[in-house]
């Protein structure tokens, strides 16, 4: 809801003509609308930040370690949405990663990147940096799941998922 009923995103489109456009353009027969993004997320709070798809009806969506995590009520309202849905969600660790003045930084380690052959996991330096990619690799067990440096892409405002643009296989 955040970033697609943002102003200045679609000015002209309230959410019934947007749900007709994905409708249409994506061929969209269900739409699950999250709440807000994470807090500091300077794209006006892109889904991929805060829930993936890892499969049919399946959601990642992080978790909060404790009630201090600045995203903990955003983790929560989207866990409920999904699961009110329908959808199966499995809970990954929150990085709650801070800058060197203490601003929010919009770290994710849903914003993970899909290949054919590997699955890039973020990582932030920190201890739940290998339980993320662990569980993200078992939901991926076809591929091979990698943990690597994201602080670099983080300051630039985003993650792995944010900074490509892949494309499936051709079969």
């Amino acid at each position: 809801e955040q970033c697609l009923l943002n102003p200045n995103r679609n000015p002209n489109m309230d959410r019934t003509k947007i749900e007709t456009a994905l409708s249409r353009d994506l061929g969209c027969d269900e739409i699950v609308w999250l709440g807000e993004g994470l807090k500091g997320d300077h794209t006006d709070g892109h889904v991929d930040n805060l829930a993936r798809f890892v499969g049919p009806k399946h959601l990642v969506i992080p978790g909060a370690a404790s009630t201090d995590d600045p995203n903990a009520a955003v983790y929560a309202d989207a866990r409920r949405r999904a699961a009110d849905a329908g959808l199966k969600v499995t809970a990954i660790p929150s990085p709650r990663v801070t800058s060197g003045d203490g601003a929010i930084e919009p770290a994710s380690y849903a914003n993970f990147a899909i290949t054919n052959s590997l699955v890039a996991v973020p990582a932030f330096g920190l201890p739940e940096d290998a339980g993320a990619a662990s569980i993200i690799g078992s939901l991926f067990p076809d591929r091979t799941c990698i943990s690597l440096p994201c602080n670099a892409i983080l300051s630039g405002g985003g993650g792995f998922h944010c900074a490509s643009m892949h494309l499936p296989r051709s079969a």
